[in-house]
């Protein structure tokens, strides 16, 4: 169990998370696999996999290669559609007293909107929009590297949103982060996750082919992690919205650097596939390394990185 004596609870755009730790899209299903492993009340909230206007059978395999400390991934956002989710996945869900963020993407603002009406009609509590996902030809990654566009579909996804909050999940794979922060923080985004994966790639030095049938694929995995921490506290400077960060979190101390760097809560992903517990571990020791600190509460260490 967490330490009793630390207040974990964190605010993330008015959801309250009974915990700062969620599970990122992508690498929960919908939870029912890890559900055999664990009550998903545990977790602070679940991102779940992410969801297209249709149903989508992803790319050629293979479509998941390893790395030094990482994995590259081109699964192409395999999904049942957002209205076999709202019809099958969410009912599981709400059977546990988690937050149930709901992960987007789509190939035009309109498909955005409409899965924003569809979605807080259900009553997820936050619509995630990926507007940096790299594995699709289609859309996705130019909306989360150009200002106006990642700012269009953010106007949008809010327009159809109703009370839901939105947040959006933003790419790694730009110049200036701050840049595209600041875009949709104008554009009205209730709170920015962050990173998506960093586009890169493995050559088969034998075949000469690429691993990945798809040639590139999203980087994910302890490998990322400075590169997270660097841009969630860039981002955390340039806006205030609330931030969900995340990229090669596995251990408490992980968490906590993420923490520091600015965001309200952080995000396990990666991790996950070599120990499921991964989640529920870095809770742990996120909780006893703010009760080693003196603290009261794990809210305390947001945005507290003293930089030089």
């Amino acid at each position: 169990m967490p330490n009793e004596k630390i207040d974990l609870s964190v605010n993330l755009a008015g959801m309250t998370m009974k915990n700062p730790v969620a599970v990122a899209s992508g690498t929960f299903g919908f939870g029912r696999e890890y559900g055999q492993f664990y009550d998903l009340s545990e977790l602070g909230a679940i991102c779940v996999k992410g969801l297209t206007a249709q149903r989508r059978e992803g790319n050629p395999a293979p479509r998941i290669a390893e790395t030094p400390m990482g994995i590259l991934n081109s699964v192409g956002l395999q999904n049942p559609g957002v209205d076999d989710f709202i019809t099958h996945e969410l009912p599981f869900l709400r059977q546990y007293d988690v937050k149930i963020i709901a992960n987007i993407s789509g190939n035009t603002p309109e498909e955005y909107g409409q899965m924003c009406d569809k979605l807080s009609e259900a009553g997820v509590d936050m619509i995630e929009v990926n507007i940096s996902c790299p594995n699709v030809k289609a859309g996705g990654l130019a909306y989360g590297t150009k200002p106006e566009l990642a700012a269009e579909v953010t106007a949008v996804a809010k327009a159809h949103a109703g009370r839901v909050p939105v947040m959006v999940k933003l790419s790694p794979n730009v110049t200036d982060i701050t840049e595209i922060a600041r875009a949709v923080e104008g554009a009205g985004a209730d709170a920015i996750s962050l990173i998506n994966t960093i586009r890169g790639m493995r050559i088969d030095v034998n075949t000469r082919r690429p691993i990945l049938k798809m040639n590139t694929g999203g980087l994910s995995g302890p490998a990322v992690l400075p590169v997270a921490v660097r841009m969630v506290w860039e981002v955390a400077q340039a806006v205030k919205v609330p931030i969900l960060g995340m990229g090669g979190v596995s251990k408490g101390e992980d968490a906590a650097q993420l923490m520091l760097a600015g965001a309200s809560a952080v995000a396990v992903g990666t991790a996950l596939f070599a120990d499921p517990y991964a989640p529920i571990r870095v809770r742990d020791e996120l909780a006893a390394l703010a009760a080693g600190q003196g603290l009261e509460r794990a809210a305390e260490l947001i945005g507290g990185v003293k930089p030089w």
